[in-house]
């Protein structure tokens, strides 16, 4: 059943609300698939991801330790399951992969996501303009961190049917055209990345699928001064940090990864192992796409 819209229509919502939770997953196991070769996905595995993302827009693979380095794991995983158009953000090679470790100098390391600190919740590429939207996207562990390193992660048409069952108003005011706007990016006084506004929460008229603009940063980020949009925060901010069934906890381990529709996630600060080559090492892939029959 599509995402209901209208947030006046309370029949059509609570027949959508009571189909989405009807065995909804609420634990870490519950949305994890073993896997072979994820490069290979066989038939059965294809089904058993899909399956899983249509019901909370995410899935963990998990797969033997030892596959290596290559990079095309995450691509061939990723067109498996019909997520095709790469987008690459700044920092990122022409493949498309982001290779996510600490980054002691150079371009990166002044983004978070390169350093060991906690990265709070977001929705990835907040960024991107209204034709680039990222729907989908794969983080591939190929080596994991010595301590810390959790993801915890919630599904956006949760956070959704949280916020609207709190009051439907707070829905309304993150669906303004100019809900949240991320400043541009400048380096040495020129603009590497325009300003960009748009909704925090919208759903596509072709796909009907919801896409959701979220941080929880302060810094670097302007959000719509609506008493509505100051409300949904609160309580988005409440429940992020709260002990919620709704959030999945876990930490990515050698040939694991999760793929999923853009979820809501967070990363807490870890420590790398002592040696160079054993630092916790991660592939990041953007997708246009949503994952395929979600």
């Amino acid at each position: 059943m599509p995402l209901p819209t209208n947030l006046k229509d309370s029949d059509v919502y609570a027949r959508w609300r009571e189909e989405k939770l009807s065995g909804y997953p609420t634990h870490i196991e519950d949305i994890s698939v073993d896997v072979g070769i994820p490069k290979q996905l066989t038939h059965h595995e294809i089904e058993a991801l899909t399956q899983i993302c249509r019901k909370a827009n995410m899935a963990i693979y998990v797969a033997p330790q030892n596959l290596g380095e290559e990079k095309s794991i995450p691509i061939d995983l990723g067109a498996s399951l019909g997520l095709n158009r790469i987008d690459s953000p700044l920092t990122t090679k022409e493949d498309g992969v982001s290779e996510i470790t600490v980054a002691s100098k150079g371009e990166k390391s002044p983004y978070i996501p390169y350093t060991d600190r906690a990265l709070g919740w977001h929705t990835d590429g907040c960024y991107n303009d209204a034709d680039h939207l990222i729907n989908g996207f794969i983080l591939h562990c190929v080596r994991g961190a010595a301590e810390g390193g959790i993801n915890h992660l919630l599904d956006p048409e949760i956070a959704y049917m949280l916020l609207r069952d709190e009051d439907p108003e707070l829905i309304d005011g993150l669906m303004r055209p100019n809900a949240l706007t991320i400043p541009a990016n400048l380096e040495n006084g020129q603009v590497v990345r325009p300003e960009q506004s748009g909704p925090a929460i919208s759903i596509n008229p072709k796909t009907n699928g919801l896409h959701m603009r979220y941080t929880a940063r302060k810094s670097f980020v302007v959000w719509l001064d609506d008493p509505r949009v100051k409300a949904a925060l609160e309580f988005l901010e409440r429940t992020l940090n709260s002990d919620s069934k709704f959030v999945f906890r876990v930490k990515l381990e050698p040939g694991s990864g999760l793929v999923g529709n853009n979820v809501l996630h967070n990363r807490t600060e870890f420590k790398d192992h002592l040696s160079p080559e054993d630092k916790r090492l991660i592939y990041r892939v953007y997708y246009l796409d949503r994952i395929a029959n979600t």
